[in-house]
């Protein structure tokens, strides 16, 4: 029924807990799969040391990138529905059984997601975060439509946290290789334009953030700043054109308002790298 998916890059250090967090599931219908995708630390003897009838271990020799390896994996999946799980993040124990049974409640869903918590380092909890203050459907369109004209709050969150139809990947296609930080936002806009969006108020899943995660490498480099704007040009033709000025002007405004806040902050550095991400966001959005 579902096709749990690990993608992992030199994650040995978190990988193990995301691995065992995936052979705890309650739900039995699934395999899971993990992608090494040509890792360089000490992942392939890590698993070497499982071994599991729902466990399949597939090695790249050449690295795929981020996207690539997520486009990879997801082509192995037999499964009905597609689970994402970061080899740095974890599931709860009922993780599935819970996704799985809000989705086959909701026929015309194309993205399921859950409450998800924030945790450091050590596993310490530093926050929770979810769609709404209670379960909820909405209108898939409605949602993405929101996404687009705010661009300020990934409510729905991270591939950990989601659940969509197998089905759904040959009418959405692959991750977009334009984005990283954007890819699974970008993602579901897409997936929204064909059902509706669950969500299951529950602490489902555990997003954990670090300083080598590629969020932190994304709000570090400015590169998010660049994908705003492109996210805004790719789906320029379903918004209207006050909708299209307001969202690119606000988008503008917040940007320098961290710049602002930068070099208030002494971070002279990023808020350089900053501004030459919004010059050439804004040049390459009008050609």
């Amino acid at each position: 029924m579902v096709s749990l998916l690990i993608p992992t890059y030199n994650r040995a250090k978190y990988l193990g807990q995301a691995l065992d967090s995936a052979l705890a599931q309650t739900y039995p219908n699934i395999e899971i799969i993990v992608h090494d995708d040509a890792s360089t630390d000490d992942t392939p003897a890590l698993l070497k040391q499982y071994s599991d009838p729902r466990l399949r271990i597939i090695r790249t020799n050449n690295n795929h990138g981020m996207i690539g390896g997520w486009n990879y994996i997801v082509k192995q999946a037999k499964g009905e529905y597609i689970k994402f799980l970061s080899s740095d993040d974890l599931l709860a124990p009922t993780c599935i059984t819970q996704l799985i049974k809000a989705a086959l409640a909701h026929p015309a869903a194309t993205l399921i997601t859950c409450q998800r918590k924030f945790i450091n380092e050590k596993g310490r909890i530093i926050k929770k975060m979810g769609f709404a203050s209670k379960s909820t459907v909405e209108l898939g369109k409605k949602h993405a439509h929101w996404i687009l004209t705010t661009l300020r709050e990934n409510k729905i969150g991270e591939p950990t946290a989601v659940l969509y139809p197998t089905k759904l990947v040959k009418n959405a296609g692959g991750y977009d290789p334009q984005f990283s930080q954007f890819a699974d936002f970008e993602y579901w806009i897409r997936l929204l334009q064909f059902g509706d969006l669950v969500y299951v108020h529950q602490p489902l899943c555990s997003f954990r953030t670090h300083a080598s995660s590629n969020t932190s490498a994304a709000i570090n480099d400015g590169r998010f700043i660049t994908e705003i704007f492109s996210l805004i040009k790719k789906y320029r033709a379903i918004l209207k054109p006050r909708e299209h000025f307001h969202v690119t002007r606000l988008k503008i405004l917040d940007t320098l308002k961290n710049i602002k806040d930068l070099l208030l902050g002494g971070h002279f550095l990023r808020a350089s790298r900053y501004t030459i991400r919004l010059i050439g966001a804004i040049s390459q959005s009008h050609r």
